[in-house]
């Protein structure tokens, strides 16, 4: 049986899914997480859920996100500062650590399940590689990215269309504006267009399909997607997706969650799905629902981390009670995973290292301008008394 894992950090809601692209296998199990981190003294992590109650200061990072690639890092409690996209790697690995135990068997190469992670779809590739390198330190280099418009795209392929290679209109709406994409075959056709709040959506998407030459009419449909708060407001997300489809005289569907699509696309392709060479095989759903619930469950206490790292923190994973066993078949959970991780920060540029280098340039420049002049001076006179 074929099996895949997707992952998704999102501004407020991580997810994470397990699932088979086989006939009659079971529904994927989806868990989700607050995208909270907490940062425990004892060199720990737990995300979602409320602070554990530890002796020592447990700070508490949310809102990393958007800051992947960011040099000046995230602040933390303490006013250490952690990188962006090691504080994503962090939360991926606590993910991870809410499926287990996965079997060693199910991947399409025969050994275990592929696991793919989603990242949004605006990201420049900097950002995207930011995230990579993370991933990489932290010995998860066998974890695959893809982005969350492709990621979309592979879940409705699976799901709801009913013939392969199609273009589909990934329309992600968040808290400060819209990202449109246009997915064909299962690959991002060019760049994604990004747009500010208050826009229309058709006009966006008409838009992005003006830049490549194309028409509303060579749409095969539009799935909507969201992020953030308003991902909550069901009435407005489905406003969107009602107004596209009257618009465009095509086929709109609003995805789960509806900030879970991706995770759930990523499954889907880790599982073996690849929309230009299989055919439709849907691998089932959870119950229906608009809005994704974040249910807290009980967790282990967090271990203590036993592993260092000599000079850049990787997080390493230990044996927290898992979540996904507390009351889950496919239901949707939720609490805090611990995973170790390192107490220090990856070395970040601090204002005062800057200031001190921008100080230390002036008076280099200022040097070399007196002793120039004076190089001057001495040639004029050279020439004047001498020559």
């Amino acid at each position: 049986m074929s099996m895949g894992v997707g992952l998704r950090i999102g501004s407020v809601v991580s997810t994470a899914v397990v699932a088979s692209n086989d006939p009659g296998s079971p529904d994927p199990v989806v868990i989700v997480r607050d995208t909270v981190l907490h940062m425990c003294p004892d060199g720990t992590a737990i995300l979602g859920g409320s602070a554990p109650h530890t002796i020592g200061e447990t700070h508490t990072v949310s809102g990393f996100l958007p800051r992947v690639g960011d040099p000046a890092g995230v602040a933390v409690g303490d006013g250490s500062r952690y990188r962006a996209e090691d504080l994503v790697a962090g939360a991926m690995r606590c993910l991870l650590r809410e499926c287990e135990p996965l079997p060693d068997h199910g991947g399409r190469t025969g050994g275990a399940p592929d696991i793919m992670a989603t990242y949004p779809t605006r990201w420049d590739s900097a950002a995207v590689a930011a995230l990579r390198d993370a991933l990489d330190y932290a010995d998860m280099s066998y974890l695959s990215l893809v982005s969350d418009a492709e990621a979309a795209a592979a879940w409705f392929e699976s799901e709801i269309a009913e013939r392969p290679g199609q273009l589909v209109g990934i329309y992600h709406v968040d808290d400060t504006g819209a990202t449109v994409a246009l997915i064909r075959s299962g690959v991002e056709a060019g760049k994604a267009f990004r747009f500010s709040s208050g826009g229309s959506p058709t006009a966006q998407i008409a838009t992005a399909l003006g830049a490549f030459g194309w028409l509303p009419s060579n749409l095969d449909a539009v799935v909507v997607t969201g992020d953030g708060l308003i991902a909550r407001d069901s009435a407005t997300i489905h406003g969107f997706a009602t107004t596209v489809g009257e618009k465009f005289g095509v086929r709109c569907v609003v995805g789960p969650g509806p900030e879970q699509t991706a995770a759930l696309g990523a499954a889907i392709r880790a599982a073996g799905f690849n929309p230009t060479t299989h055919k439709v095989t849907p691998i089932g759903l959870p119950p229906s629902y608009d809005v994704t619930e974040v249910i807290d469950a009980v967790v282990g206490e967090p271990v203590p981390s036993t592993s260092t790292t000599p000079s850049r923190p990787a997080t390493r994973t230990h044996n927290p009670a898992s979540a996904a066993a507390v009351g889950a078949s496919p239901a949707r959970v939720s609490g805090g995973t611990a995973v170790a991780t390192p107490p220090e920060p990856r070395a970040v540029a601090q204002a005062g290292d800057e200031s001190t280098a921008d100080s230390t340039s002036r008076a280099s420049w200022l040097v070399a301008a007196v002793v120039g002049l004076a190089l001057v001076l001495v040639a004029i006179v050279f020439v004047l008394f001498v020559l």
